[in-house]
């Protein structure tokens, strides 16, 4: 299942803090080899021990690890207050490509210094997805509650920014109505830096809980 990925190597997390203080051109230069062969070379093997388990979920999929599956380390500084040029947090991604993806759900893991997270969910829903997404789970209240609980019992939690005054059909599960109370909601598991990030077993724990997901995935993609 594994393939030839051995694990990401315990020095990913420390590259990553080391950047959180030198966030510099000048450091990266020096350094990038290191970031080359610590971070984005074990990403985009990561990425391939997976591509086949979530082809069977997708087959729309972008499972290239030299494309849009791996996170860029260089940050686009053009709208931002924060001109620090490079990503300190790294992720891999799952999700169909081209014109429309931010609205459609994604597999993510991403990584930082001190820990890493898990999940499935929207990079940037707009209101009206949003909208359409919420009248889908009233309609289908039964298939939508028993996919999320799926992803409950596999650990994940749902996160995002809530509404300030949601409204709530009367009677309606608190688990359906945790999602139906954000904006943009997501489902994810947020772990501390541990063994696991850094072994083989890795891949099978993702393939595991993002199975758990791929009910939930289905009716909302």
């Amino acid at each position: 299942m594994n393939g030839d990925f051995v694990g990401l190597p315990t020095g990913l997390t420390h590259f990553l803090g080391e950047l959180a203080a030198n966030n510099d051109r000048n450091w990266f230069a020096a350094h990038k080899a290191e970031y080359e062969a610590v971070v984005r070379d074990p990403l985009r093997e990561l990425v391939i021990a997976l591509a086949g388990v979530m082809r069977r979920i997708d087959p729309g999929f972008d499972t290239d690890p030299k494309g849009g599956a791996v996170s860029r380390i260089y940050r686009d500084t053009r709208f931002s207050r924060d001109k620090s040029p490079y990503r300190i947090n790294q992720w891999i991604c799952f999700k169909r490509p081209g014109q429309g993806w931010q609205e459609r759900p994604a597999f993510f893991l991403e990584i930082g210094p001190a820990g890493w997270r898990h999940g499935m969910g929207c990079y940037a829903a707009p209101p009206a997805v949003s909208k359409a997404q919420r009248a889908a789970i009233l309609a289908r209240p039964s298939r939508f509650l028993a996919a999320m609980r799926s992803a409950l019992a596999a650990g994940f939690s749902i996160e995002g920014e809530s509404y300030a005054r949601p409204k709530l059909p009367e009677g309606l599960d608190s688990v359906l109505g945790q999602w139906i109370s954000r904006k943009s909601p997501y489902v994810v598991c947020t772990r501390k830096v541990e063994p696991l990030l850094f072994g083989p077993e890795l891949v099978e724990e993702l393939r595991q809980r993002w199975q758990a997901l791929e009910p939930l995935y289905h009716l909302w993609a």
